[in-house]
């Protein structure tokens, strides 16, 4: 019973250390969902394997999630 009270408060520490930035991730999430077309995302998407990840990567560095 002590591990699992461990492994709670362990978990409880790391949701609140990261509670902040999941936040700030969700909000860019949010602005870049109004003002970002879909078309004009998936446009870029479809070039090549390397050059649709590497975009992919970059959109993806304000969403620490």
């Amino acid at each position: 019973m002590e591990i699992l009270v461990e492994i709670f408060a362990s978990s409880f520490r790391v949701f609140r250390e990261a509670a902040l930035y999941i936040l700030f991730g969700l909000m860019i999430a949010g602005i870049m969902r109004i003002y970002l077309r879909p078309e004009s995302v998936a446009h870029y998407f479809h070039r090549g394997r390397f050059r649709s990840v590497l975009y992919a990567g970059l959109l993806g560095i304000p969403l620490p999630l």
